[in-house]
Formats: structure tokens, sequence, C-alpha cells
């Protein structure tokens, strides 16, 4: 009997030694290095007691030297707010696939860009920011790209993507062309280069093989022939009745550069990265690019004259225009749990020296009215631009999610001679119906 109880005695110790270290546990968070003072249990948040830390999960599509500045930009804020941790991620090309898949889940980060799709793609997904300081300051370029009727915010935006075609300027002073206004002007600039040039100069190069700058022609002068003329079809284009008969006056203004020899000879395979060498040896007079041509081909020639010009109107009547909308952002997910920190976050990348870094970090004009624009060499032609009109990019408005790659396909297989312009429309019409219908 004692040699039994004696056997229990010692149980029972080594049960509540048990129970105490595993209390001592928790009272540490579970961490096995036995971080953080005991007595501590955690919080909602994942922290530990008044000394909780708030972890928020932050991710960008931005990449290189911007992802930098933002990163850098979120170590401040962590030092001044040694309360919030911020987990920050910047998976680059696969951005959107992981967005995807968070949206589908609805498990998305705290606080996330939306490269150009802040209302159409994840405007359910977002808290309504209209009540921040920093709202009251949108400027008035980007303000339809990031709000809507209601008066909803759905982000801030650092930074402004507004452009247009750029142009060697030191290839046009050569050939004595002045920056055309209207499509017109653009062909009688691209015949005298060619003929001038002995054809050594391609007046317009396009990588075509990469299939986007394909696409990038097709979004900067859609707006130009169906939208910012007075007489317009951008209501038929959102409600589904478009004549896509009206269409093929595009394509056809594509295929015309080629026929014409206006286009570099290898279209079809030359990349992006050919067109930036071409631009920055003076072997290309224009880029329709936007202003990011510019800052690659400098890399390559730092002595370079270029600068951006409008979208040359095409319809008589019409002026020229510049393409704007998203470029870098934050939002706040509607439904994170840590919606104050979030908020938070953002607010602090909203002050003025903050958005001026983010805003140089991609030579583009800053997102808040009284930040200076510091766009290096583009810094004097966004001044002069200024008040021109700037229309959002075509596809992100106008052409239901998915349309982008049959924009760039089709152009790549009408250049090939596979298929024709009216063969373009109808491919266009199709998968505008197709998609359209998928996403009601």
């Amino acid at each position: 009997m004692r040699k039994t109880n004696w056997f229990k005695m010692i149980s029972v110790v080594m049960a509540a030694a048990f129970l105490l270290a595993a209390c001592g546990n928790a009272g540490t968070g579970g961490n096995p290095d036995g971080e953080g003072a005991a007595g501590e249990t955690p919080n909602a948040a994942g922290g530990n007691g008044g000394n909780s830390k708030v972890t928020l999960t932050v991710m960008t599509n931005v990449v290189g030297e911007p992802a930098k500045v933002l990163q850098d930009i979120a170590n401040k804020f962590m030092d001044e707010n040694p309360d919030i941790k911020v987990d920050f991620s910047a998976p680059g090309a696969e951005y959107e696939n992981i967005m995807k898949m968070k949206m589908a889940s609805n498990e998305l980060p705290d606080v996330f860009s939306t490269h150009g799709w802040a209302k159409v793609r994840y405007g359910q997904y977002l808290a309504d920011l209209k009540d921040e300081e920093w709202a009251s300051k949108l400027d008035a370029s980007i303000k339809p790209s990031v709000t809507d009727e209601e008066g909803k915010v759905y982000v801030l935006p650092m930074d402004q993507d507004k452009g247009g075609p750029v142009y060697n300027a030191s290839v046009l002073e050569e050939y004595g062309v002045e920056v055309p206004a209207t499509w017109d002007e653009l062909l009688q600039a691209a015949e005298t280069i060619k003929t001038k040039s002995g054809g050594k100069v391609a007046p317009i190069h396009i990588g075509g093989a990469d299939s986007w700058p394909i696409g990038q022609f097709f979004d900067f002068y859609a707006t130009s022939v169906f939208v910012s003329p007075e007489q317009n079809d951008a209501e038929q284009l959102l409600d589904g009745t478009f004549d896509w008969n009206k269409f093929d006056v595009l394509p056809q203004m594509f295929l015309d550069l080629q026929e014409k020899g206006y286009l570099n000879k290898d279209v079809l395979t030359a990349k992006y990265s050919d067109s930036a060498k071409a631009f920055a040896e003076g072997k290309a007079a224009f880029g329709v690019y936007g202003p990011f041509l510019i800052e690659e081909a400098k890399a390559i020639n730092p002595e370079l004259k270029a600068g951006l010009m409008p979208i040359q109107s095409v319809v008589a009547g019409d002026t020229p225009t510049l393409v704007g909308g998203e470029k870098t952002t934050w939002g706040v997910w509607k439904d994170s749990p840590n919606s104050e920190a979030a908020r938070k976050f953002v607010a602090y990348f909203a002050k003025p020296e903050n958005v001026a870094l983010v805003a140089a970090s991609n030579a583009l004009p800053p997102g808040l009215e009284g930040v200076a624009i510091d766009a290096g060499s583009l810094t004097a032609d966004y001044e002069k631009y200024k008040d021109l009109r700037v229309f959002p990019y075509f596809d992100r408005v106008y052409l239901p999610n998915g349309m982008w790659d049959v924009m760039c396909k089709n152009g790549q297989d009408m250049l090939a001679g596979a298929i024709t312009p009216r063969e373009y429309s109808e491919n266009m019409k199709k998968e505008y119906e197709r998609l359209r219908a998928a996403s009601q």
C-alpha cells in the first residue's frame, strides 16, 4: 500500500509540474524560445497583453527600386510605431495570381496595391477611405480613377500613371520634325524620317514579340478614336450596344503603319528591350510605350534627349489627350482585423514627403495636391501638359476583364498576315460578348 501511495504521490507532483510548464509556455505565446514576458496572454491581434504588436500584412505589385522605396518607408513607419509590425511582400510577376486566390478565399492582405483595378476588380474588397485626412487632397487628374459617384475613396494614389507616346528629341531635330499633335501629323513625321534617314531610323519602334507593346498601341489610340471626340461611343461600349464594325478603323490604322514602312522591320521578333536599345541609340524616333521607355533607354545612353508627347487626336475637331490611372496605391481590406493600424499605415504614406519619394521613384506626377513633381527630365513635360485632358486606360474601363490578351494576340496575328482588320474586330466582338456575359 505504501509503495502504491508513493507512486501516486510522484504522479500527482509530475502532473502538476507539467501543468505549470504548460501554463508558462502559454504565457510566452507558445514561443519555444521563451520570448515575451511571463504571465502575458495573447490578444485578438496575435500579440501579448499591453505590449502586443499588431502585425499588418502588406503586399504590392511594385518591383525594383520603387519597391525598395516602399519598403524603406514601411521600415520608418515601424520605427515610429513600435506597436505595429509590417509584414511587407513584393512578389512581382506572381502578384495578380496570388491576389486572385486571396479574393476567392476572401483572405486578403490588410493593405494591398490595386495596379490599375481599384474600382473594377478590387472595389468590393476595399474599405472606404473618404474620411481620411488625405482624401480631400486627391489630385483632380487621378480622382476619377480612385473614387466613385457616391464619393467612396478606394485607395491612396501616391503617384499617377500619366503618360502617352515618347519621342527621341535628337532624331526629330536632325530630320526637322515637330512633335505631332494629330494622327495625320504623326504619319507625315514618320514619312519624313523614313525617307530622309534612308530607312536607317524606324519612325515607330514596337517590340511585338512581347505582345504587350502591341496592346499598348490599341489601348492608347482606342481612346482617341472612340472616347475623347465630342461624338463618341463611350456609352455604347459600356452598355454592350457598341457596333463592332466601327472598330475596324483602329486595327486598320495599325496595319497601315506596317504597310507604309513606319514600323521597325523586325516588329514581330523584336522585344521591348530592343525598342529601348533602338531608342537609346537614335535608331527609333517614336515609342508607343509611355515615359518608362525613356528611363529604360537612359540606362543605355545617359545623354539621351527625349520627351513625352500627348496621344495624337484622330478625329477631326478633337484635341490630344494623355492616358492616366493608378500606378502605386495602397488600399485597406474592408474585412481587415487590423483596420485601425492599416489606415494609420496608409496615412503615413500620404505624408507629402513620402508621396514625393514614391512619385520620384517612378518619375511620375504625385497623386496628391501640394506635392511638387520631381520626375527628372520629364518634369518639364508634365508641367507643360498639366492642363491636358487625361483619360483612363481604355481596357480598364470599356472592356471586360480578359480582353487585354485578345488585343495583343490579334495584333500579332494581323501583322503576320493571318487575319484582316475586319477579322480583328470580329474576334474582339466575340470575346467582348463572352467575357461581358460571364461577368454579369
